[in-house]
Formats: structure tokens, sequence, C-alpha cells
């Protein structure tokens, strides 16, 4: 594929996966509160235990929906591309991408200053650890501080990672296919 048309079929399926994932959780956000939440479970459930799973089994539903939604829209923009996506990666990476946008955005709130050190070993692995928590959440800090919406940054991190998902499953395969 073209250069070209690769930057096209990315730019595609992030705007696509995000749109059509955000959608996706939106509208099963909507019915899980109106139907679930307000209309079944209303003021009958009172134990903790039971609201507890039913809000596990609701926030696995949103999710679960929200990201079938991006990992479809990613295989359906690269269909109309040419491009061959399979089911498997682009679900494992779309699932993981979220976290991983969480996971850096906690970078970013460590309090180093407050960590003591309480020998010399320990102080050298938490200034090599402060270090590359600096250099990995790096460009989440440039695209703050130009006022990129951390909403933005929430909502394009299944996509991306469904695209790299299938990306690097696809460079897996194409290097054992070589070494064999």
């Amino acid at each position: 594929m073209p250069r070209k048309n690769a930057i096209a079929l990315t730019a595609s399926q992030i705007a696509f996966g995000g749109f059509i994932g955000l959608a996706g959780g939106w509208l099963c956000l909507l019915i899980v509160e109106q139907l679930v939440w307000k209309g079944l479970i209303g003021d009958r459930i009172q134990h903790g235990f039971w609201v507890g799973l039913f809000l596990l089994i609701s926030f696995a539903a949103v999710y679960g929906s929200a990201i079938a939604g991006v990992a479809e829209s990613i295989r359906f923009a690269g269909r109309r591309f040419g491009a061959s996506i399979d089911r498997k990666s682009a679900y494992q990476g779309a699932f993981l991408g979220a976290p991983a946008i969480v996971a850096l955005m906690a970078l970013l709130n460590i309090h180093w200053e407050g960590l003591i050190a309480p020998n010399l070993l320990f102080y050298l692995l938490l200034a090599i650890a402060q270090l590359l928590a600096f250099i990995i959440s790096l460009p989440l800090r440039i695209l703050l501080s130009i006022h990129c919406p951390p909403e933005l940054l929430y909502i394009i991190a299944a996509p991306v990672g469904a695209i790299l998902g299938y990306r690097l499953s696809s460079e897996r395969t194409q290097i054992r296919s070589a070494q064999t």
C-alpha cells in the first residue's frame, strides 16, 4: 500500500473508530442506565453485593459495546482501503488501548518528591523509574501542554490500540513466515 493511502487509512480508522466507539458506548450506557438501573433495579436492590454485581455487568456491557464498535469500524475502514484486518488482534488492541491511556495519565500524577528512599540502591532505582516515567509520558505531556483535551485522548486510545494491535500482529506473522 502506498504511503499516502496508509496515512489516509490510519486517519480514517482513528476518526471512524473513535466516533463509532463513542456513539456505541453512549448508546449502550443510555440503554443500561434507563432500562436496567432505573427501570429494572430502581430502589429494589439495596444490598452491596448485588449492586456491585450489576455495576460490573453494566460496565462490561458498556465497555464491550464501545470496544466492539471500535474494532469493527477499524475493520470496516480497512476493507474500504483493501486491507485485510484480523478480528482477534483488532479486538485485543482496542481492549488494551483505553487502559493504556489511563496508565499514561497516572504517570503524570505521581508525586516523586514524597517517596522516601531508605538506602542508596532504592534511591537510584527510584531515580531511574522517574526518568523512565518522564520519557514514556513525554508525548502525553506535550499534547496536554498544547491544550489537547484529555477526553479526546481517551476517545482515540481504543482505535490507536486496535491499529497497533493488528499491525504488530501482522508484522509478527510476516517475520514467522519469513523464518520458515
